[in-house]
């Protein structure tokens, strides 16, 4: 595996992460000034659905890029083929299916939602424009793996900076030239997407020129064991909504419109450090993959350890700076909103990958080992054990909202705390205590940060952007130097050097 590859890809990510978070950033408040925060809070409402219905697909496409990548590496094309083309298939089929609930919930809105009668049928057309995104983007998922199984993983992130650009671009045209609707944010994800199915079928060509659509590969035991090893992604699936999947939909039907659009914008930063995690994720996936492809289980456990460490010093230097500066961001962000209540929704949020953050490359582990099942049985049982949890607080105590966050970043710190380190040590027959040294680091790291942000935050007021500007900039600095100190080894640090170096080259 080609290091130099490796911190394109990385570095890659990283760029069109940063591009889609600024475009964002500056999208928000546009839009709930033109919407107003209670029909700008429908959108991700909105996606949240999509999310519940996704648990119906997650099955198949879930273990779809292991199996595809890992056949590729073994250069088996004709199974590769079988793989690929009976989950395109059987996507078509699923598609087909899914238009009947989904025109119900669309019918039959009103019956589950709390919505003003001045935004019904926005609303309405809304959930139909990001149901059909929903629908483009199942049978287009399968072209994604292309640029994984390559690891040509830049490519992705091209395509994702070519997407954000185009989101921004639509909005700016749309709002200009129409009076602003909620209707809008629907056109723009349909369009967008639709463009990412395009780019990503031309990679799918490029990259994979022996992969071609035909229904002669169609394969039903290939299905059923894709099926077998997905289940498992589903359930999983399942517990991240009874986890946090549901806290826009109980801040709707408990507190009101109002209170889900406040949630939904105390949600966004957060939702950026997940975005993040994910990314970075997916960039050291690869490498796991051809260790383990080799049998070469020394080499595995130096790239999970250097891997974890890296992904500890690039999330917890964001979540330090916005623990310390994350009311004078919303202060100047959104004024006009509570940016004390805002903040301390958001931190709450984080507060889980404060303690974990390295330790979610654990999750490739499990999954290049094919053991997600008792995994996905203990998230599922966290997540019951949520839904019970908030209603609980709800009812018998005075946290209002504060209880449907609170709740789920209790029970996602003790999980990840106890069963997620063992369980993959483990499975990978080493000693029980091996990745609580990720934790520990993380966790450390994360103080120390806290710590010399607030101090530099001490000697300097913020009044406005360039003042919060300046000193991001220097914790962003001094943040990645302690990080690397405190969280890498010498050979370590040396071999991340080596992989910005590289990239330059």
């Amino acid at each position: 595996m080609s290091k130099k590859q490796l911190s394109i890809n990385l570095i890659a990510n990283l760029m069109s992460f940063l591009l889609s978070m600024g475009i964002s950033f500056i999208l928000t408040p546009f839009l709930i000034k033109h919407l107003g925060k209670e029909a700008y809070g429908f959108y991700p409402l909105a996606n949240n659905f999509v999310t519940y219905i996704n648990l119906l697909v997650i099955a198949l496409n879930s273990m779809a890029a292991r199996f595809i990548m890992l056949e590729v590496m073994k250069k088996d094309i004709v199974q590769a083929n079988i793989y690929f083309n009976s989950v395109f298939y059987s996507n078509i089929i699923m598609v087909t299916v899914l238009i009947i609930p989904l025109s119900l919930i669309i019918l039959f809105i009103d019956s589950f939602l709390n919505i003003p009668a001045n935004l019904h049928t926005d609303i309405q057309i809304l959930f139909s424009l990001v149901f059909l995104t929903f629908l483009i983007s199942v049978l287009g998922s399968v072209f994604n793996v292309a640029t994984l199984a390559t690891n040509r993983i830049d490519l992705g992130s091209y395509q994702q900076i070519i997407q954000s650009g185009m989101r921004a671009i639509l909005f700016i045209v749309l709002f200009s030239i129409f009076t602003p609707s909620i209707i809008f944010v629907g056109v723009v994800s349909l369009i967008v997407i639709i463009i990412g199915f395009a780019i990503s079928f031309y990679y799918t060509k490029r990259l994979l020129p022996e992969i071609r659509l035909s229904i002669t590969y169609y394969n039903k035991k290939a299905v059923m064991k894709l099926l077998s090893s997905g289940v498992w992604g589903s359930f999983n699936q399942l517990s991240i909504v009874l986890l946090t999947g549901l806290d826009l939909l109980l801040t709707n039907i408990f507190f009101g419109a109002t209170k889900a659009g406040e949630y939904s914008v105390a949600q966004t930063v957060p939702l950026f450090v997940v975005t993040l995690i994910g990314t970075l994720v997916g960039v050291f996936f690869p490498p796991l993959a051809a260790h383990y492809a080799k049998d070469d289980k020394s080499a595995l456990l130096k790239e999970i350890d250097f891997s974890g460490k890296v992904l500890g010093i690039l999330i917890s230097v964001p979540i330090s700076a916005f623990i310390v500066f994350g009311e004078d961001f919303y202060k100047l962000w959104v004024p006009g909103e509570d940016a004390r209540y805002l903040h301390l929704l958001s931190v709450i949020i984080f507060t889980p990958y404060l303690i974990n953050g390295s330790i979610n490359i654990l999750y490739n582990v499990q999954t290049i080992l094919n053991k997600v099942r008792i995994p996905s049985i203990i998230l599922l049982i966290t997540g019951l054990i949520n839904v019970f949890l908030v209603f609980t607080l709800i009812k018998f105590t005075n946290l209002g909202l504060l209880a449907i966050p609170i709740s789920s970043v209790i029970l996602s710190i003790i999980r990840n705390l106890t069963f997620t380190p063992i369980y993959t040590a483990k499975c990978l027959d080493i000693k029980w205590h091996t990745f609580y040294n990720l934790l520990i680091r993380n966790i450390l790291t994360v103080s120390v940060l806290v710590s010399l942000f607030y101090s530099i935050k001490h000697f300097n007021q913020i009044n406005n952007w360039t003042d919060l500007g300046v000193n991001s900039f220097f914790c962003a600095v001094f943040g990645i130097i302690i990080s690397c100190v405190l969280m890498l080894n010498k050979k370590q640090l040396k071999q991340l050097v080596m992989l910005i170096i590289q990239k330059f080259k």
